[in-house]
């Protein structure tokens, strides 16, 4: 249903509703991508807390993840 296909895929959920994260990456569902710090990661898990307890389906993230501006 999710389509957990990926070696590593992380999924926001709360209240069993599915929680939607824009990374920049044109997939909102899931995280299946390589994040470098620890830090980036407690930025994306604060940013959904946050928008979750708003009630809110869709987040973005707070930084982009796309790869259009890695060289």
């Amino acid at each position: 249903m999710y389509e957990l296909y990926d070696p590593c895929t992380l999924m926001f959920f709360w209240r069993n509703k599915h929680i939607q994260v824009d990374f920049g990456t044109g997939n909102n569902n899931k995280l299946n991508f390589k994040i470098h710090s620890k830090q980036d990661l407690i930025d994306i898990l604060e940013t959904v807390y946050k928008g979750a307890k708003k009630g809110v389906g869709l987040v973005v993230s707070p930084k982009d993840y796309s790869t259009r501006w890695s060289y």
